[in-house]
């Protein structure tokens, strides 16, 4: 009887509560929305993840101290140490407000306020102390593991624990990102920054009208953290404002409250303005005048001006003139298989992760994994250095990669093989990741996947070590063999192409180990005893023949069994001495040096064509010739040797040949000024006047201060009668210094 009253009164209670109106059209859509944590989990998962997270954290501490220092530090160094400088003084010392060489004034200075001050506490005033990258390398390792936290608590929001533990391991597995999160203070701390404020932008409007004041903190914490790293994170105010005015809509036509309007704005404007005081705080140059420097930033960092050579797909190709499919096949070939799987399952099952995750996770993190991809791809935005510049999107995308994952295993769950089939295949996917992150803790971020054939099937295809830090276990390795040492009394020479860390690896040493710094094709610049070489801005054809390592490699620096950094044993300094001679226009004297040096490393295609230089210029065409051959079989797209080639057949009066080898000097790099001005010769001698004149143009417009290309397109105009651009471009010469 007892449960039969139960049950009337119940019903009673059910039947007297008005059904809501249902709201109607998108509506609906727009408004389904999972429980914030509903599918919590068992407590062991909750704590699995825990241990999981914890085990992250100490792994990427102890990674950021085995790895090395990156090509950027120089400038964020000088950066901190103004910045702290800044703020020790009160503001009397400037130099933070502008940076004109480096242009670092125009990014905010979150991390670097943080690490500087940490630094200064203990004590390390300069970035040539031991510890001083050691502490900034600890803050990174701690804003890179905040990422991963966050992606995983977003996807642990949306599938529970078992999914937080699926998240954290997408991301962290994901060695491109892991790699950087442990040493790239500018990327990594935005990154930070925009998946944090992604957490707390899908909380503030599961819990609207009436967020609590730790979810505003947080999120007025993440805004002003993206936006005190990048003035792009002003993407991240546009990206709240789209979606809680998204959800405000889908609110109030659910359920109309009075008043609603006026409590979404007063907390969607709360912890944006608090965002925007954290950013001040933590950047002077916006301090000075919030609004006018913000805005210098973001139109500075959006038109870069750099433009150097990049290895692509085998190509050599510019930052500033890149391929649509730069992005997309970069991502491709180095995220892993794993992530792939994730966005196929996730695009094909698409309806129902909406239905599964909501229609505003979804959208957002679709939206903010997205956007960003086809906003640079199609302003044409400079890019370099693989797709670092995109980290913080793919934040996004690794949860969305999660989220397919779980959702593929969950929605065939009533299959008995389903479930175990697909984590078992994804773990077997991770398992080439994880063996990467395993073997090489300090140089993870150099993955390649196997759809590239892993870093092997990258070498002379792509990038690898692009920031140099192998060379911290170079230095390492010339100390564990004795070649270097503290307190050595004779000294020794060590040369690189990257300049900054070598010199601050080096500054233990004391005067006895000298750093110098050298390009790759100008490495007999110098006289050296030993060379620390990476890849780094050379051809992929020289990688792909086989002829980088360099022949007097004696010790390379390897990911995965595949060289990234060559050490070098100079074989004598006849090569430094004949390039020397070459300089100061001795040919004759420099020719022996550099038959010498060709003697002892026959491999060395900068002796090669310094030596074909200097026998043009001693009227020896013939040998010439037969040194220039040999340097394109080392190294077929050698640009010296292409543009020597040209003036080989200007001596022999060949001129289609010589405009024919100019040409193609000038397809090997597009500001070739030096073929510019032989072909624009060459086109006056045969009295095309239009195209030499076309090319002297060009030899202008690629190296402004070559004053024989003003006075070629001079004489040109002469040809053609036009008195008044002749003497213009004579006015112009005048002034090269």
């Amino acid at each position: 009887m007892a449960q039969k009253k139960q049950k009337t009164r119940t019903t009673k209670s059910k039947a007297s509560t008005p059904k809501p109106k249902e709201p109607a059209g998108w509506v609906t859509w727009l408004a389904n929305w999972p429980e914030w944590w509903s599918a919590s989990g068992s407590g062991r998962m909750k704590q699995a993840f825990m241990i999981l997270a914890g085990v992250g954290l100490i792994w990427m501490i102890w990674a950021g101290q085995q790895t090395g220092i990156n090509g950027d530090d120089r400038m964020q160094n000088e950066y901190e140490q103004a910045l702290i400088s800044w703020y020790s003084t009160g503001g009397a010392d400037t130099t933070a407000l502008n940076l004109p060489k480096t242009k670092m004034h125009y990014y905010g200075g979150f991390f670097e306020v943080i690490s500087g001050a940490t630094n200064r506490m203990l004590g390390y005033d300069n970035p040539d102390q031991d510890g001083y990258h050691a502490v900034r390398h600890f803050w990174n390792a701690l804003f890179g593991w905040t990422a991963i936290l966050f992606a995983a608590l977003i996807v642990g929001a949306l599938a529970g624990w078992e999914g937080a533990i699926i998240g954290f391991l997408v991301l962290f597995l994901s060695p491109r990102f892991l790699g950087h999160g442990v040493m790239n203070p500018k990327d990594i701390p935005f990154a930070t920054g925009y998946i944090m404020s992604l957490y707390y932008i899908l909380a503030w409007c599961k819990s609207m009208p009436k967020p609590n004041w730790k979810l505003l903190a947080g999120l007025a914490l993440g805004l002003g953290m993206a936006l005190g790293v990048r003035s792009g994170g002003l993407i991240l105010i546009a990206i709240f404002g789209l979606f809680a005015v998204l959800h405000f809509l889908s609110s109030r036509s659910a359920s109309p409250v009075k008043g609603l309007f006026g409590q979404y704005l007063k907390w969607g404007l709360v912890p944006v303005l608090a965002g925007l005081l954290i950013t001040l705080a933590f950047w002077p140059y916006a301090l000075q005048s919030p609004i006018k420097n913000i805005s210098a930033s973001l139109s500075e960092l959006s038109n870069y001006g750099v433009n150097i050579r990049l290895l692509f797909n085998g190509d050599m190709v510019f930052a500033q003139s890149l391929p649509l499919d730069y992005l997309p096949r970069w991502v491709l070939v180095t995220v892993p298989l794993f992530v792939l799987t994730g966005w196929l399952a996730g695009l094909v099952l698409l309806p129902g992760m909406f239905r599964r995750f909501g229609t505003i996770p979804m959208l957002l993190l679709g939206f903010a994994f997205l956007f960003p991809f086809v906003y640079v791809m199609y302003k044409g935005s400079t890019l370099y250095d693989g797709w670092r510049h995109m980290l913080f999107p793919y934040t996004a995308g690794a949860v969305l990669a999660s989220l397919g994952i779980i959702h593929l295993y969950r929605q065939f769950g009533s299959i008995r093989w389903m479930k175990p089939a697909v984590l078992g295949v994804v773990g077997l996917m991770a398992l080439d990741p994880l063996s990467f992150i395993v073997r090489n803790p300090a140089l993870s971020y150099v993955y390649f996947s196997p759809l590239q054939g892993g870093i092997q099937g990258a070498l002379g295809e792509y990038e690898t070590d692009y920031w140099g830090i192998s060379v911290k276990q170079g230095i390492e390795w010339l100390e564990a063999e004795g070649i270097i040492s503290e307190g050595m009394e004779e000294e020794v020479t060590i040369a690189s192409n990257f300049g900054y860390q070598l010199d601050k690896y080096l500054t233990r040493f004391g005067d006895k180990v000298k750093p110098v710094y050298v390009r790759y094709r100008q490495r007999h610049d110098a006289d050296w005893d030993y060379g620390l070489f990476q890849s780094r801005f050379i051809d992929g054809s020289y990688i792909r023949q086989g002829s980088w390592p360099p022949g007097p490699t004696i010790h390379t620096i390897d990911a995965n069994s595949t060289p990234l950094l060559a050490i070098v044993k100079s074989p004598g300094s006849a090569a430094f001495e004949g390039i020397t001679a070459q300089k100061q226009n001795r040919f004759a004297e420099a020719i022996p040096f550099l038959e010498e040096a060709i003697q002892l490393d026959p491999t060395d295609e900068v002796a090669l064509t310094s030596l074909a230089f200097c026998l043009i210029n001693t009227g020896q065409a013939d040998q010439a010739k037969i040194a220039l051959d040999k340097t394109f079989a080392i190294d077929p797209e050698n640009l010296t040797a292409a543009n020597y080639l040209g003036l080989y057949h200007m001596n022999r009066n060949e001129l289609e040949p010589a405009i024919q080898a100019f040409e193609r000097a000038a397809e090997l790099q597009e500001n070739n000024f030096f073929a510019y001005y032989y072909l624009a010769t060459l086109e006056l001698q045969r009295n095309n006047l239009n195209i030499a004149l076309d090319y002297a143009k060009k030899a202008v417009a690629t190296n402004p201060r070559f004053k024989g290309a003003y006075e070629l397109a001079a004489s040109i105009f002469d040809r053609m009668g036009d008195t008044g651009n002749a003497n213009a471009y004579r006015n112009a010469a005048s002034q090269v210094k």
